[in-house]
C-alpha cells in the first residue's frame, strides 16, 4: 500500500516565519509557496492534524487536505522548487535536477523533496549550511548529528571534508539519505548509519546538529562528546526562546559560544572548548 500523505494551506501572512516554525515542530517533508499561500505537506496524518491544531489554536486560519497518494505530494513540492545559492559555494537544487548546471564556483547539492526532512529552503538548514562554509572543511572531519535528508553530510563533502560520517535514528531518513548521496560523485565518502549519538564513536573536527531544542538537549552530552580537543560544534535548528537553555548546557559542559547567526525566530550557534 503506497504512503498517503497529507496537505496544511495556509494564507502568506506578514509573520510566515513563525508559522514556519509553529509547522516545522510536526516535522513536515516540506513546503510550497504557491504566492498567496503557503502549503506543507506531511507524511503522517497524525503529524498534520497535531500542526492543524496548533494553528487553530494561534487562531491561524488554514486548510487541511488527507489522504493524497505519495506521488502527487511529492511531484507538486518538487515542481514548485527552484534551485538557489548558498553562501559562496553552494548550489541547492530541491526540485528535480532536471539539465541546469550550477553557477561557476559552485558546488550542486541535489536534495529532491522526500519523506526526510532537509532540502535547504527552511532557515535552520540554511543557516547550518552557512556555518558550515565558515569551517573551511578543506582536509577535515565532519559529523552530522540527524541528517534526515543528508544535505549537511552532503554539503561537508562537497565543501572539500576528508572524513564526513552521518546517522539519523529514522531508517526512513537513512534510506533517502542514501539515495541522495549516490547523486553525487562526491557522496560516496560519506558514512551513513541508522542510530543515535550513543552509536556513534570516534572524534571529529566538526560537529553539526540541525535539531530542535527538545532532540538536541537530552543528547548534548554525548553530541558534544564527539568532537575533538580542538574541534568545533554547530548547533542550529533552535528557536530563539530556547537559545538560552542550549548556551547553559553547552557551558556547563565548559563549551564556550565562539559565532552566532539569526534569521527570523531561528538561531545557530558555533562552539569551542573553553
Amino acid at each position: 500500500m503506497k504512503t498517503q500523505y497529507s496537505r496544511l494551506t495556509v494564507p502568506r501572512r506578514s509573520d510566515d516565519d513563525s508559522v514556519l516554525g509553529l509547522l516545522l515542530l510536526h516535522g513536515p517533508l516540506g513546503f510550497e509557496n504557491l504566492g498567496r499561500d503557503l502549503v506543507a505537506f506531511f507524511r503522517e496524518a497524525g503529524d498534520a492534524r497535531g500542526a492543524a491544531a496548533r494553528l487553530s489554536a494561534a487562531r491561524i486560519r488554514h486548510e487541511l487536505t488527507t489522504d493524497i497518494p505519495e506521488g502527487d505530494a511529492l511531484e507538486l513540492y518538487r515542481a514548485a522548487s527552484r534551485p538557489f545559492p548558498v553562501g559562496r559555494r553552494l548550489w541547492i537544487e530541491p526540485g528535480d535536477p532536471g539539465d541546469a548546471f550550477p553557477p561557476q564556483g559552485r558546488v550542486a547539492v541535489r536534495v529532491p523533496a522526500s519523506r526526510a526532512f532537509g532540502t535547504g529552503e527552511h532557515a535552520s538548514t540554511r543557516l547550518a549550511l552557512l556555518a558550515l562554509e565558515e569551517e573551511a572543511l578543506e582536509g577535515r572531519s565532519v559529523l552530522d548529528v540527524g541528517t534526515g535528508s543528508g544535505i549537511l553530510a552532503l554539503a561537508a563533502a562537497a565543501l572539500g571534508a576528508s572524513r564526513v560520517v552521518a546517522f539519523d535514528l529514522d531508517a526512513d531518513a537513512v534510506v533517502v539519505a542514501r539515495e541522495n548521496l549516490r547523486r553525487h560523485s562526491f557522496g560516496g565518502g560519506v558514512r551513513l548509519f541508522a542510530g543515535g549519538p550513543a552509536a556513534c564513536t570516534g572524534r571529529f573536527d566538526v560537529v553539526v546538529a540541525n535539531l530542535l531544542a527538545g532532540e538536541l538537549l537530552p543528547e548534548a552530552p554525548r553530541i558534544l562528546a564527539r568532537a575533538s580537543a580542538a574541534g568545533r560544534v554547530i548547533l542550529s535548528g533552535i528557536t530563539r526562546d530556547r537559545e538560552g537553555e542550549v548556551l547553559a548546557r553547552a557551558r556547563a559542559g565548559r563549551w564556550s559560544l565562539t559565532a552566532r547567526s539569526v534569521e527570523a525566530e531561528w538561531t545557530c550557534v558555533c562552539l569551542s572548548r573553553g
